[in-house]
């Protein structure tokens, strides 16, 4: 909403959430996202492009 109403690049958004939420990855709503939810417990998840 910044970004586009004030047209500054330091507005834009993080290019790892761009992507994630273009994968479906949102959260607790899809399962997944920072955190794996799929368990009965939060897990904390990495994303296969940071572990190496």
């Amino acid at each position: 909403v910044m970004h586009n109403g004030f047209k500054n690049p330091k507005y834009a958004p993080c290019p790892l959430l761009v992507n994630m939420v273009m994968a479906g990855k949102t959260g607790v709503k899809s399962g997944e996202g920072f955190y794996d939810y799929s368990e009965s417990r939060k897990a904390e998840k990495v994303a296969a492009q940071f572990a190496q």
